[in-house]
């Protein structure tokens, strides 16, 4: 009896997985040049992205290849896998796809400590994270590292790069492309790993919200996939390739009644390469949205565009001559701090016609922050000025000439007044200043008379902010303050006249932090348009949230944004103040569809109600 059951099982799964056979194009023709490979292995050294690690690669090189010139080139995680070197003889041999390089790098390893110990394997943490980790160790240190050995050069032109990878190989190949398209834009991935177990579950969804990127995309999975503790191949699949479909991405698929293998993927590889190289020898490049079909909702504020530079620190490594520090007023003028020295505080004035003018304002100390003030002036922050514990409020014309002074803080209050940091101030239309103080994370407001209170009057914590304070905007009808810090939350507190000044505080948006590198949901500034949505600078680009506090929509910038406003004509331009990596400031700017607020200088605006 036990012998008829077992004899049923084994009947019904092999009936479950079907056979894949391989096609003539993944089987060696006698009559095609037959292509090189290399085999070779590499050790990470201490201060590498994988430390310690050791690995075994080949390399495929394509007969009668001229290392002299960058070659086109194909990485495949797992080593050598769906008869990879044999379909590139063929299929090259055709003029199906260029002459690529084929690299075959297997995940790393550090070796057991002794004879009773286990090494470390490295393969889940490189490959299903989805951090930029993996792309840096191959970009910036694997990559190069074979060139110079093994005297070949490979394109830099991202259109020449393909990648691929199965099952946990191939949600790695897929987020070394989406971390850097400026690298790789052709993406094959058999039975992703796009599941819970380093964050790839989030990714459907976050394709959805990032502005489209240039890439190229073949997904391969079987209703027989795994299903597992950390998700459902089959179906995180499925939501992959609708997601990307909706967004507007170049995309194709295969599915089928596989498992969890490489037996489909491998035998319709080279389908999936001609598709990916399509049109190579005419038409190489890879666009972003290319039928015009993507459902992003950024395109209703930032269409089609592309940022602009407009300024660029041109100071050294050490000594950056801007500070990524930015406020604009009502007629679209944006100013770029420059930094205070012996009590001049200079500002580089970008009008909203282009031209470029230095300001320099001459008062006490330097500024700690500076937002839009009353009668189209300048309104800039000193912090406290010890032993007296004064800060003051100074207003200046655009020509940089003091207007105004208004001290606050005396040493019988309770409390000092604060300090903050740039983006921790803002003023609305009667003229009244709020400060997000770095001092305990003080949250205040300072009246025209100079009179200043805290939260409900008295020393109430934010507890978003950090020690170093955080930013703060107010809404477009002035009723509500959105206050963050260094973490992903935004508190929203309603604004009153008379005390309590502030009430109802709740945490309510939330932004997008998937991948935690290098230091986990940097927000740094924020700012809003004429309709309520919530402009926020992050690690990730400008989060861009609706009336209801939901993350619609991601806008990549050039570099970490660390400032964001409105300017231009009609405050109809989006300027982002972005660090390079070597901490220098330069700013971007880019055409909308939107109108920005300067809440100091301009009416409350009531904005529409959030939809679905």
């Amino acid at each position: 009896m036990r012998s008829v059951l077992a004899l049923l099982l084994l009947t019904r799964l092999a009936a479950a997985e079907p056979e894949f056979p391989l096609t003539e194009d993944s089987k060696p023709q006698s009559q095609v040049p037959k292509g090189a490979l290399i085999k070779d292995s590499y050790t990470a050294k201490e201060g590498g992205v994988f430390p310690g690690t050791q690995r075994g690669y080949e390399i495929y090189l394509p007969a009668g290849l001229d290392k002299s010139k960058p070659a086109a080139f194909m990485v495949f995680q797992d080593g050598v896998i769906y008869q990879a070197p044999v379909v590139f003889d063929n299929l090259i041999a055709n003029k199906d796809i260029p002459p690529l390089i084929g690299i075959f790098i297997k995940p790393g390893i550090v070796p057991a400590a002794n004879e009773n110990a286990l090494p470390r394997f490295n393969r889940s943490y490189e490959y299903d994270s989805i951090t930029p980790t993996y792309s840096q160790f191959l970009i910036d240190e694997f990559l190069p590292a074979i060139e110079a050995k093994h005297g070949i050069k490979l394109s830099t032109d991202p259109n020449h790069a393909a990648i691929a990878g199965n099952s946990s190989g191939g949600i790695c190949a897929f987020m070394v492309a989406w971390h850097r398209p400026d690298r790789f834009r052709r993406v094959f991935t058999g039975v992703g790993t796009y599941v819970g177990i380093h964050g790839a579950d989030q990714q459907p969804v976050l394709v959805r919200k990032f502005e489209p990127k240039p890439l190229r995309v073949f997904l391969q999975s079987g209703a027989s996939d795994n299903n597992l503790y950390c998700g459902d191949w089959w179906m995180a699949n499925q939501m992959m390739e609708r997601s990307l479909t909706w967004a507007g991405y170049d995309v194709n698929h295969a599915w089928g009644e596989g498992g969890h293998n490489q037996k489909h993927a491998s035998q319709i590889f080279p389908d999936v390469l001609r598709w990916l190289w399509r049109d190579w020898q005419t038409d190489i490049e890879v666009k972003s949205n290319p039928k015009g079909e993507s459902n992003w909702k950024g395109f209703e504020v930032v269409g089609e565009g592309e940022w602009e530079g407009v300024l660029h620190d041109p100071a050294t490594d050490h000594f950056p001559a801007l500070r990524a520090e930015m406020a604009s007023t009502a007629d679209g003028t944006v100013y770029v701090h420059k930094g205070a020295v012996e009590n001049v505080t200079s500002f580089v004035r970008l009008d909203a016609h282009g031209g470029k003018q230095e300001v320099k304002v001459h008062s006490k100390g330097g500024s700690s922050g500076f937002k839009a003030g009353p009668n189209g002036c300048l309104r800039l922050f000193f912090a406290v000025e010890h032993p007296n514990k004064f800060a003051r409020i100074v207003d200046v014309t655009s020509n940089g000439n003091v207007e105004r002074e208004i001290r606050f803080g005396d040493k019988e209050n309770e409390y000092d007044p604060p300090c903050t940091n740039h983006s921790g101030v803002c003023c609305d239309s009667l003229g009244r200043f709020y400060f997000a103080g770095c001092n305990d994370a003080l949250i205040g407001r300072v009246d025209v008379d100079g009179s200043y209170h805290y939260l409900h009057g008295e020393k109430l914590h934010s507890e978003v902010l950090g020690s170093s304070g955080g930013s703060i905007c107010l809404s477009p009808d002035q009723s509500l303050l959105y206050i963050t810090g260094y973490n992903s939350r935004i508190d929203c507190v309603q604004l009153r006249m008379e005390p309590p000044l502030f009430q109802h505080p709740q945490h309510f948006y939330l932004t997008e932090d998937p991948y935690g590198l290098p230091f986990p949901a940097r927000t740094h500034a924020m700012c809003v348009d004429t309709n309520g949505w919530l402009y926020v600078a992050t690690s990730l680009g400008i989060q861009v949230c609706d009336q209801a506090g939901r993350v619609n929509f991601i806008i990549p910038t050039p570099g970490e944004p660390r400032d964001i406003c409105f300017g231009g004509k009609d405050l109809g331009e989006l300027f982002v103040a972005c660090h390079d990596k070597h901490y220098r400031t330069h700013i971007y700017k880019r055409s909308t569809k939107a109108k920005g607020v300067v809440s100091g200088q301009q009416a409350p605006i009531k904005p529409p109600p959030p939809k679905l």
